[in-house]
């Protein structure tokens, strides 16, 4: 059992990251072995995703006066929550990935760059390409009209140049 001072470190801690943190899922784990929680936590850390396990009541005072407080409902039964200082739908993609061989980890809901989400809406932000790729797309779309551009404008410039060849021989022909 925990003393009082080290729940209060506890709720202190959680409270300041939620209060920085825009995401966080709230999962089950109820019937994953200790080796199967340990394998999640690497693949998550690799997301720089933090899973902790924390009891509802602590959760639920850390909880009080941040976004996390919007989910509180959620902290029944055995809890684990993973804050997500990375991206977010990595980690949503390591939850999802993982459920598939171990049924026993269900996402409940969580708070995903500030909304309230549900599991459908997780698994579907868990199916979006990586924020790196999408910006990489978004940049693509912005640059293909540019580039049209310059090939309007360079085709534009090689026809005057072809048409002052043109009266450039024509003169010449002429004087000849």
């Amino acid at each position: 059992m925990l003393s009082k001072p080290a729940k209060q470190k506890i709720i202190d801690d959680l409270a300041s990251r939620f209060h920085s943190v825009p995401s966080v899922l709230i999962v089950e784990y109820q019937g994953l072995k200790v080796k199967e929680m340990d394998v999640l936590r690497k693949k998550l850390r690799q997301t720089n995703t933090e899973l902790r396990v924390i009891k509802n009541t602590l959760l639920e005072k850390a909880s009080l006066g941040t976004e996390v407080e919007k989910v509180k409902d959620l902290f029944s039964g055995p809890t684990a929550i993973a804050i997500c200082d990375g991206e977010s739908s990595a980690a949503a993609k390591v939850f999802i990935d993982y459920g598939k061989d171990f049924p026993e980890i269900k996402i409940k809901g969580g708070i995903y760059e500030g909304e309230i989400v549900d599991v459908p809406r997780i698994e579907r932000i868990a199916n979006l390409p990586p924020r790196q790729e999408l910006i990489s797309e978004f940049v693509g779309l912005l640059s293909a009209p540019m580039g049209n551009l310059v090939g309007v404008l360079e085709q534009a410039r090689s026809n005057i140049v072809n048409v002052l060849e043109g009266l450039k021989e024509k003169k010449l022909n002429e004087k000849l």
